[in-house]
């Protein structure tokens, strides 16, 4: 038997005057037989968005005897700016095994609490008034907040996400930069795999850029 968990890229959050959290990618999932994977697979991972860019799909992919496009055999969606991945449809080779596609988180436009439903976090939104800090992401399990960057005289960055594979499987966005007071806000804090990341802060001069998204991944068991 074989496991395979794919995980989409996570969106870039967005600077400027749009301060929004990047959305994180989708999670496919399939379990089956292992006779029925073909002997050759290209593993294709999505690259994390950089600021306001959207997260690239990853694929398994059956490459074949002859070096064509090939047949893709399971997906997980990228995120698209703040919106997260969407879940992808089933295929024939879907239907071989055990097939489970679920949507990520959008990216907020405050701060943003994990989805419970989704291990995968989207980015919280850099500071709206100057002299506000970044917003936070929230998370569970008992794992820390992760707290937005500092407003002051130039913002100060978010903080950056994390990914866990233990005790549980589990991601965490960018947090928002800080509200620069007379300068430049705060940048967004980078995406953990497959999380989107943070917004950038509010400027009174010069600008801010939103976190990179975080990119994908793909874990397979066999037993």
């Amino acid at each position: 038997m074989v496991r395979m968990l794919l995980i989409g890229a996570g969106a870039g959050g967005r600077g400027g005057t749009i301060r929004n959290g990047g959305g994180s990618g989708a999670v496919t999932e399939w379990i089956g037989p292992a006779i029925f994977i073909p002997d050759q697979l290209r593993i294709s991972i999505g690259a994390g968005g950089a600021s306001a860019a959207a997260g690239g799909n990853t694929s398994v992919i059956w490459q074949g005897p002859t070096a064509s496009a090939g047949y893709t055999l399971l997906t997980a969606n990228g995120a698209a700016s703040n919106t997260a991945g969407t879940a992808s449809t089933n295929n024939f080779f879907g239907a071989s095994g055990i097939f489970k596609s679920t949507a990520g988180q959008n990216g907020a436009s405050t701060a943003i609490t994990a989805d419970g439903l989704i291990f995968l976090s989207g980015g919280s939104t850099g500071a709206v008034v100057t002299g506000n800090p970044g917003s936070q992401v929230a998370t569970y399990y008992g794992y820390p907040v992760l707290t937005g960057g500092a407003s002051g005289t130039t913002g100060v960055n978010g903080k950056d996400g994390y990914f866990l594979t233990q005790p549980i499987m589990f991601g965490v966005g960018g947090s928002g930069g800080g509200g620069g007071t007379t300068g430049a806000g705060g940048n967004g804090g980078a995406g953990g795999i497959g999380c989107g990341g943070g917004g950038g802060g509010i400027c009174t001069t010069g600008t801010s850029l939103g976190g990179k998204g975080g990119d994908g991944a793909v874990f397979i068991w066999s037993w």
